[in-house]
């Protein structure tokens, strides 16, 4: 409780443990054997269902928890305060009465602090738009709703479009339910936002009370003309902030979709196959992180951008390799450096760093990296007090001018990408030597060679029981005979001992004497 209570005074959103008591006690009453007693009930002319009275519930608290009638009326009101049930008729007021009035349990979806979220504008605004195109004698709004209302408006302009059409397809959707489906659908509602939205001058029993510091004793501390200073460019820069249009930002969503498209495992099925499927793992020898000879697919991503080539263990290994070619393989290597040493224990961060230094950026160093003066004058004071962070504005300068602006245009332009390009492994157009599922449909001369296969090996069959023996080979086949089966009957009649004249156009040619 206490690290809950100094959560609350951060104003973190995390839940506090008071609410897992309540539920456990709400959900006893829920039990069908041994709650509180629920059953079908008449309002007016409307049958409510899974509806209790106020005095069973305050019977059944009094029973449960050994206590009196004024304390079980107490514990029964902040429960309805909160949310896990409200009363059916009056909605206006969370207030449990010791009578024959109606309450039901609110759905356990609107319980507050379920998955640690509140419930945000949106969704009260069409709530409060949904309440506006019903009828008004019912489901009017008041002052404060309107208010509230006019305020979202004006705040969710971009997304006001979009509210509105949710608010109407809910009040279609409400139009086809029965009375006293909507009566308890109503309630419900009205009963959440009466916890969440409380009206002005009542007690939200979900806003977090601040706790005074402990240290009374210390003064707060006097701000400097520094410090006002510093806070005066924060709000500027926030001013300054540039701002994306939602449109804009979709457009660039649908951009980014179809650009990745084909890499999407989602929408485009692996090659050759899917391995989670099936039981053939090329696909992980494929795909490998260090292989080679990548796929073209594989090398293609390369040149979407930077990022995708060094985040491939291959890609960064063949841009390592033209980089050498081309003797500034010291750029890269000074930059997987620095990410290495992010990654360092901390004992090792001042050896590495030395290291380093005296490697890529002493003078004279043996793999000196080229980087401006106002860099390295930051780089000699971070040097001061070495960390894991004390080369990240000279990776900077490096990863940005020298790789990403001048090194990979050239990679990408170079003779020894197009070679990884055309030497690229194309699993698709090898499947067939996979075995891979059910296949597709063969070609025609595909099928025409199994044909002729299986013609010529029914021929052989029926050689060897004698069937054709005073047959003349030639006179039912066709100039489609293919070499095989041409074969075949050369062998048959050879070993019927019969002479049989040989035509060049039909016959095999290894058949016919050299001379």
């Amino acid at each position: 409780m206490e690290a809950s209570a100094a959560d609350q005074g951060k104003g973190c959103t995390s839940r506090p443990l008071a609410f897992d008591k309540m539920e456990g006690l709400v959900r006893e009453m829920q039990d069908p054997e041994t709650g509180v007693p629920v059953r079908c009930q008449k309002l007016f002319l409307t049958s409510i269902p899974s509806a209790f009275m106020g005095y069973d519930l305050i019977e059944w608290l009094m029973d449960r928890l050994n206590i009196e009638e004024s304390e079980a009326l107490h514990i029964g009101n902040l429960l309805c305060q909160y949310g896990y049930f409200f009363p059916v008729s009056d909605t206006k007021n969370l207030v449990v009465k010791d009578d024959s009035s109606l309450y039901r349990f609110q759905t356990p979806l609107y319980w507050p602090w379920q998955n640690n979220k509140m419930p945000d504008n949106v969704e009260y605004a069409i709530y409060l738009l949904k309440r506006t195109m019903r009828n008004k004698q019912r489901h009017g709004l008041e002052e404060y709703e309107m208010e509230a209302l006019n305020s979202l408006k004006s705040n969710l302009k971009n997304k006001w479009e979009c509210i509105t059409l949710q608010a109407d397809e809910q009040v279609k959707k409400a139009k086809g339910m029965k009375k006293c489906d909507k009566i308890v659908l109503d309630s419900q509602e009205r009963a959440f936002w009466r916890v969440n939205r409380p009206p002005p001058g009542f007690l939200n029993s979900l806003e977090y009370v601040p706790i005074p510091s402990r240290s009374r004793s210390s003064k707060p501390k006097k701000r400097s003309i520094e410090d006002v200073q510093r806070e005066v460019d924060f709000l500027r820069r926030c001013l300054d902030r540039t701002r994306i249009k939602m449109s804009v930002a979709l457009e660039s969503l649908m951009q980014y979709c179809e650009m990745f498209c084909e890499w999407d495992p989602m929408v485009t099925p692996p090659q050759p196959s899917n391995p989670w499927t099936s039981e053939d793992p090329s696909f992980w020898s494929i795909n490998s992180p260090i292989v080679e000879i990548p796929t073209e697919k594989r090398v293609r991503r390369w040149a979407i951008s930077m990022e995708e080539l060094v985040s491939d263990p291959t890609g960064l290994q063949e841009f390592t390799n033209y980089l050498r070619k081309e003797y500034s393989h010291e750029n890269i290597r000074f930059w997987l450096a620095v990410n290495s040493l992010r990654r360092s224990s901390q004992r090792e961060i001042p050896q590495r760093v030395k290291d380093i230094y005296s490697e890529f950026l002493a003078p004279g160093a043996p793999c000196e990296v080229n980087i401006d003066g106002k860099t390295m004058e930051r780089t000699q004071q971070e040097l001061k007090n070495p960390s894991r962070f004390t080369f990240d504005p000279a990776a900077e300068h490096v990863y940005t001018l020298l790789l990403k602006k001048d090194c990979y245009p050239r990679f990408r332009r170079s003779e020894m990408y197009k070679q990884l390009l055309a030497a690229g492994v194309q699993p698709s157009a090898k499947k067939r030597f996979f075995n891979f599922g059910p296949g597709k449909k063969k070609n025609q001369p595909q099928a025409l060679l199994q044909q002729q296969q299986s013609t010529a090996a029914s021929l052989s069959q029926q050689v060897q029981q004698g069937s054709l023996a005073g047959r003349r080979r030639g006179s039912d086949r066709s100039l489609s005979g293919s070499a095989h089966e041409l074969a075949v009957s050369g062998v048959r009649d050879k070993d019927l001992n019969r002479t049989v004249s040989h035509s060049h156009s039909q016959s095999n040619l290894s058949d016919i004497p050299y001379r």
